[in-house]
């Protein structure tokens, strides 16, 4: 059956609807592309963005690119309610999608992570942390989240089903025997994905935030007897922390939750439900680089001098030339 043909299935009412779906999945898909490229081109153009934190903003928009890739895949999916892709394209859509999705969580965890132990340990953080290291961790976890979406990518396949008395194609997460598949089996499978990509990262995320404001809490008043203005008040890149991590569980928590409770109850929700969570998802990566422009400092001037070819302010250089390479590894843990 062809997209045109299984569309023509759907109410009016339903044609409008997912005719809005497609408009805002296109809209976070053309506003997320445009945003991470531009994130990902500042941070290789200029040097001085070249920092701890930054590698991890990096990785986490490479990953929200990837997201992305596939957005218009399902996007068109929802809106025909049609598989109409070859052989192969809903492991490669599923693989791609669900790997991105645990990397992203993962990697704004391990962001939130360095964030603690640059303001507990800033000595010991100074010593041990470079750029290396903080590549070789962001790799590493991309290699968690493709061994950990594994389930996912030998359990895909497009197959056909039944919906309203109408036989249609569609790329489902399930065991190969389709028509045999246990309800225990699809259940584990939507609470793997939101157990392990979604609720045991929030937890650490949410602990990590009660222990970093406890930190900063107690060490104001040190700070600003002994630091004065040489040193840039990390709370900045604490709060773009807390802006990252919040988008991510308003954007994507609704799909995790949608997932949960399909596993845990037998409470009946509409498929569009699903769809719209879906798509929220991509919401995510497209607020990712708003957030790196409204909150980071360097992202702005950066911007400046890329767009309206402004040089960098005097202070910003003569800072950049004066630090020695204990204090520019400093910079690169508190100011990205």
């Amino acid at each position: 059956m062809s997209a045109s043909n299984a569309s023509s299935y759907f109410s009016a009412g339903e044609k409008a609807l997912r005719n809005v779906l497609t408009a805002l999945g296109s809209t976070f898909t053309v506003v997320g592309l445009a945003g991470n490229l531009l994130v990902i081109f500042i941070i290789l153009r200029f040097p001085r963005m070249r920092t701890v934190s930054n590698v991890y903003l990096f990785s986490i928009a490479f990953s929200d690119l990837n997201l992305l890739m596939v957005a218009p895949i399902v996007i068109q999916f929802y809106r025909y309610g049609q598989w109409t892709f070859g052989p192969g394209s809903c492991e490669a859509e599923s693989c791609i999608k669900f790997t991105s999705m645990f990397a992203s969580f993962f990697l704004v965890s391990a962001f939130n992570f360095q964030r603690y132990k640059a303001i507990a340990n800033p000595i010991e953080t100074r010593q041990r942390q470079s750029l290396k290291r903080a590549a070789l961790i962001c790799l590493s976890l991309f290699i968690l989240a493709l061994v950990a979406n594994l389930p996912f990518c030998v359990t895909s396949f497009v197959v056909d089903h039944e919906l309203d008395n109408r036989n249609v194609t569609v790329c489902r997460y399930f065991w190969p025997d389709w028509s045999n598949i246990s309800e225990h089996a699809e259940r584990a499978h939507r609470l793997y994905l939101t157990c392990l990509g979604f609720l045991l990262p929030l937890c650490l995320n949410f602990t990590l935030y009660v222990l970093i404001v406890r930190k900063l809490h107690s060490q104001d008043a040190f700070r600003s007897a002994v630091a004065g203005k040489h040193l840039k008040d990390s709370t900045t890149v604490t709060k773009m922390a807390v802006m990252v991590t919040a988008s991510f569980v308003i954007c994507v928590g609704p799909f995790h939750m949608y997932n949960f409770i399909s596993a845990v109850s037998d409470i009946h929700m509409s498929e569009y439900v699903g769809m719209w969570t879906c798509v929220l998802t991509f919401g995510n990566s497209a607020l990712d680089p708003i957030i790196y422009a409204l909150m980071g400092t360097n992202f702005q001037e950066c911007m400046k001098q890329l767009f309206c070819r402004r040089p960098l302010p005097r202070h910003a250089s003569e800072t950049q030339k004066q630090l020695n390479d204990s204090d520019v590894l400093h910079e690169n843990i508190v100011s990205p």
